[in-house]
């Protein structure tokens, strides 16, 4: 009997000791690795902040330009009415003109074009960062719409060559392709410009949306690092005590075993 008591007093305090050391260094550890989860985190945060400032400013400059051609666009639609008084077809306003669409708004639209195709890398980034960081509970939140960007993008590519075939009207069309396929094409191209800025403007209201969420989950995320670190070094402290208490106990039932075996039959 005495035996069986020793035997359950030592494995006690063997379990014990092991569970007291454990719950003391998961109490110290969760601090060590608190930092380097900190610096992830913000890291995280941070790459998804770089590539919302890269669409934010692919999609400003994508706007300028648009605007800046819709406004040459304007002027030379003003120009190109003065066409129905030369009505020869090499005057220098339609040459000038041609020159216009050539040299100052077919390249801002491909510039917006390729500016467009930066801010859907940024987006994908984006999305990949917040994909992933939604695999854990309570984190995910919408990302952009890539689909939307796409067709926005698609869009933007059939302009261009619209331009180019304005400038070719322009050069190249009869006296009175001025008032027939050239007015028709400018009003396509003006109101494709309109339409192209205002998508422009409601995805860039998008990324604000997620920028806000961002923010707002960042907000969350970084003081719960260090909320999460104070409960779990509370639970393995209580732990530990409660493994001094076990150690304790097992301390006194080896020191009765020993005064059982010490007493005369």
């Amino acid at each position: 009997m005495v035996i069986c008591k020793r035997i359950v007093a030592l494995l006690t305090i063997l379990l014990g000791t092991a569970g007291l050391l454990l719950s003391l260094a998961a109490g110290i550890g969760v601090w060590v690795v608190k930092g380097p989860v900190t610096d992830q985190a913000t890291h995280v945060f941070e790459r998804i902040e770089a590539a919302l400032d890269l669409a934010d400013q692919g999609l400003d400059h994508a706007n300028t330009s648009l605007a800046r051609a819709a406004e040459r666009l304007g002027s030379a639609k003003e120009e190109q009415r003065k066409l129905a008084q030369q009505p020869q077809k090499n005057s220098p306003l339609r040459r000038m003109l041609a020159r216009t669409v050539q040299q100052k708004i077919a390249p801002e639209i491909g510039d917006a074009h390729e500016t467009l195709h930066s801010v859907a890398e940024a987006a994908v980034v984006v999305n990949s960062v917040l994909e992933d960081v939604g695999n854990f509970p309570f984190l995910s939140i919408p990302g952009l719409d890539l689909d939307r960007l796409t067709k926005l993008n698609s869009r933007l590519s059939e302009v261009g060559p619209a331009a180019w075939e304005l400038s070719r009207l322009f050069t190249e069309g009869e006296p009175n392709a001025d008032s027939d396929s050239a007015s028709t094409q400018v009003s396509r191209i003006e109101q494709a410009l309109t339409t192209l800025q205002g998508s422009i403007a409601e995805y860039a209201s998008q990324v604000t949306q997620v920028r806000q969420r961002t923010q707002d989950l960042k907000s969350w995320t970084l003081p719960w690092i260090t909320t999460a670190s104070v409960i779990v070094s509370v639970i393995c402290l209580w732990i530990a005590l409660s493994q001094v208490s076990v150690l304790a106990h097992a301390r006194s039932w080896w020191a009765n075993a020993g005064q059982s075996k010490a007493q005369p039959s």
